[in-house]
């Protein structure tokens, strides 16, 4: 299903945009013209709907969600599974997720974090009292709103947990940073699995990290099942220590050992903001769930008295007696392990030593660093180091470790040279925007120019075409205009191509003809113009004319439609493209009262265009005219809120 922007589903859901692409779905903004609500469509990609255990899923979260009704859960409005991509429509969340908060946060204030957290856990509370069981909590699915609400959504591996407790065929499914331990080894799952991930997602806000993280995934899920994670106060003392005590009881390995519930977890949250000096001592309780030595001892004085009963040898008897040999020997074998090797014996310390710019291969031959297991965890591009050379190691140089201890390091692959797009008569601005977007940094430099208009760009340095080393500095030659006096564009309007092209040449212009279906009368003749009469242009601007034409385009032309949802601003505005610095489009319109801005454009090749609302680029796109598509390159529409 390509393509879908401007298209109709169910003779009702207008696709606007996609907003976002999943695990295995694309949403879109749509406009529901039934109900005039902007709605969200999560609709199942092609790959995927053909798959049976995708659609399974796919009805699992039409299904969760369908059962669930609570403010701070993604509300679903209507679910069609018969179409060729089944799809949900679901409340549209003008929001960012908690996961590109927290980046831009770093870390979340003590309280906006606890507040934040009991949201989740409200709705998570309704979800379990449902008997839905979410199994991927993560930031990623969690929605923060403009006006500060939290909503949770993505219940695409949710499972009703009085049917269904287990991952499915026993493999953890989730985002394996948040994932429980017990989910990571693909073990039964319950509401505590979800209190877990939200554990993790408040020591991530507290303290701008992750509580485990390494190299590749298995490595992060061995973690989760091993290693106990380091406490948020170790990263950052600042933080209350009542609020780490929460963090880390949602936490445990130990289910048991957690909250049985979202709501004791939620009352412990309240308690804390009433009170931030509040703490909660807890205890782990997996101890004193073992039987004490003098309950055992009291339970074999009292076997002890039973009268002897020979019983017969059975095969569980048999059975049993073998194991006990195999762990003897087990045992015996673990004795001899110690005695030789004395895996307890103290191993040396020894300082880190500066890897940084020393040959990989250097490193794993030279028996100077002997005492390290270097492991290589990939490439980067890397301007200061050459080809070859580690450009990342950890832990740092100066750290004191233990003697065969794993140094992880990075290779560099040189310095990432990038092309320098054609930004000739774009509006500078723009091109700034899009030079950092590319990596590269820019300086302005003003020339006087007699053909391109003042505020857009002459050339750059390196030029279009060339290569340039990722991070270094483009010089942008912008033009300050011409110092020569305006000439009045003419009108051509209803005249012919010919006497058309050639009033536009006489006048000192540069005519760009392209071609557009027309009735028959039209056919050859100007249709339009841009820039029209009696606008004032620099000598040598290029005039471009629409003609008439029998057929869709020209020949070695095509069209291509832009399609995008205009900004929320009142009254009336103004919607202008500019292609490869060249007017091509003009049109007033009501925001409020249009739902898509739809711009046909004639080209060849590939072309850059940018949308401007009343003369400020609104959205900026590279065309491939010879593929017939075209994508976003800049998206400032967050600079155009009503």
């Amino acid at each position: 299903m390509e393509n879908l922007l401007g298209t109709k589903l169910a003779d009702r859901y207008l696709i606007e945009e996609m907003v976002g692409v999943g695990g295995m779905c694309n949403v879109y903004r749509a406009f529901d013209e039934e109900t005039s609500h902007v709605v969200a469509i999560k609709m199942l990609r092609d790959e995927y709907a053909a798959s049976e255990e995708y659609l399974r899923r796919f009805r699992n979260e039409s299904k969760a969600i369908h059962a669930l009704s609570h403010p701070n859960i993604v509300k679903i409005y209507d679910v069609v599974l018969q179409a060729a991509n089944p799809y949900l429509v679901m409340e549209y969340v003008d929001g960012i997720t908690l996961k590109t908060y927290i980046e831009r946060k770093k870390t979340v204030p003590p309280k906006a974090a606890a507040n934040i957290a009991g949201l989740v856990l409200t709705a998570l509370r309704h979800a379990h009292e449902n008997g839905i069981v979410h199994r991927d909590v993560k930031p990623q699915n969690i929605m923060v709103t403009t006006d500060g609400h939290v909503k949770v959504m993505d219940f695409g591996i949710a499972r009703f947990a009085m049917n269904q407790s287990r991952t499915v065929d026993g493999n953890a499914i989730g985002t394996v940073h948040y994932i429980s331990p017990e989910q990571a080894q693909g073990g039964v799952v319950d509401q505590r699995t979800d209190i877990y991930s939200v554990g993790v997602i408040l020591f991530e806000m507290l303290t701008g990290e992750l509580p485990f993280d390494a190299a590749s995934p298995i490595s992060v899920a061995l973690q989760q099942i091993e290693e106990n994670p380091r406490t948020p106060r170790s990263i950052d003392a600042s933080i209350p220590l009542g609020l780490e005590q929460i963090t880390m009881h949602a936490m445990a390995k130990d289910p048991e050992d957690r909250y049985p519930d979202c709501g004791a977890m939620i009352e412990d949250l309240k308690a804390w903001l009433g009170d931030p000096a509040h703490t909660f001592p807890y205890k782990n309780n997996r101890a004193a769930r073992k039987k004490a030595p003098a309950d055992r001892g009291r339970e074999g004085s009292h076997a002890s008295r039973r009268p002897h009963i020979k019983k017969p040898t059975t095969f569980l008897g048999k059975l049993f007696a073998i194991t006990c040999g195999v762990v003897l020997a087990s045992v015996l074998f673990l004795f001899i392990m110690f005695k030789v090797y004395d895996p307890f014996a103290s191993v040396a310390d020894t300082q880190m030593p500066n890897l940084l710019g020393v040959d990989y291969e250097t490193v794993v031959s030279s028996p100077a660093y002997k005492d390290f297991k270097i492991k290589l965890e990939g490439e980067d591009y890397n301007p200061e180091y050459d080809e070859g050379q580690i450009c990342y190691q950890s832990p740092a140089e100066g750290k004191t470790v233990k003697v065969g201890s794993t140094v992880y390091v990075k290779v560099s692959a040189g310095a990432k040279l990038v092309p320098v797009p054609p930004f000739v008569n774009q509006e500078a601005t723009a091109v700034y925007s899009k030079l950092v977007s590319l990596g590269f940094k820019y300086t302005v430099s003003e020339v006087q120019s007699d053909t391109v208009e003042a505020g857009h760009v002459v050339r750059t340095s390196p030029e279009a075409g060339e290569e340039a080393i990722y991070g270094s500095n483009v010089v942008v030659y912008v033009s300050a205009g011409s110092d020569k006096e305006p000439i009045t564009v003419p009108d051509v309007l209803g005249q012919s191509e010919s006497y058309a092209v050639e009033t536009i040449k006489g006048a000192g212009f540069e005519p760009y003809v392209v071609y557009q279906k027309a009735s028959y009368d039209q056919v050859g003749y100007v249709i339009s113009q841009t820039p029209n009469h009696p606008s004032l242009v620099s000598a040598g601007s290029r005039i471009t004319l629409v003609v008439g034409s029998e057929e869709e385009t020209a020949v070695g032309a095509t069209t291509v439609t832009l399609q995008t949802t205009p900004p929320g601003l009142s009254g009336s505005v103004t919607v202008s493209v500019m292609m490869n610095g060249e007017s091509v489009y003009s049109k007033t319109i009501e925001p409020k009262n249009t739902r898509l801005i739809s711009i046909p454009l004639n080209g060849t090749g590939t072309s850059m265009v940018d949308i401007l609302i009343d003369g400020k680029v609104f959205k900026s796109a590279s065309v491939d005219f010879d593929k017939g598509q075209y994508y976003w390159t800049a998206d400032y529409s967050s600079d155009f809120a009503g």
